[in-house]
């Protein structure tokens, strides 16, 4: 086995500091395809932004596939139509490793810019939004739905 063998990318990847809730969905969908998990966390902030986005760095394979994470609904839908963009945004405004700077607005406000789309744009969720635009609160509409 090569030391550049997706299993031993992965694996180097959850052993390190660099992991999250968030990046950690996306390994459990990409490389288990655990579609039943309870928790299917997305990027809130813009270090778990980057904590996805490093993953998606290690592993390049997956990144094609990051469309395949709107199946969860709310947020994921936003953040998927996004993702491009948000990833364009993170390398230009701070680096994917925050090389460049410390702090990074523009990229959160695209953020929670699209995770509210995702939510305004998923009939299971009711949904409150502040005078910026981003997701104040969500509530499942269908007790079985996402």
């Amino acid at each position: 086995m090569t030391t550049d063998a997706l299993e031993v990318r992965v694996a180097q990847w959850l052993l390190s500091d660099d992991t999250g809730t968030s990046s950690k969905t996306i390994c459990a969908h990409m490389f288990l395809g655990a579609e039943q998990q309870a928790d299917f966390g997305y990027p809130d902030d813009v270090s778990d932004l980057g904590r996805c986005l490093r993953l998606l760095d290690k592993v390049p394979e997956w990144e094609p596939r990051i469309v395949e994470m709107a199946r969860y609904g709310g947020a994921w839908i936003g953040l998927c139509e996004a993702w491009h963009s948000l990833k364009s945004s993170m390398e230009s405004e701070v680096g994917l490793q925050w090389e460049k700077g410390e702090k990074a607005p523009v990229t959160y406000h695209k953020l929670k810019l699209a995770i509210a789309d995702g939510y305004r744009r998923d009939p299971n969720y009711k949904c409150t939004f502040n005078r910026d635009g981003y997701l104040s609160s969500a509530s499942l509409t269908k007790p079985n739905a996402a």
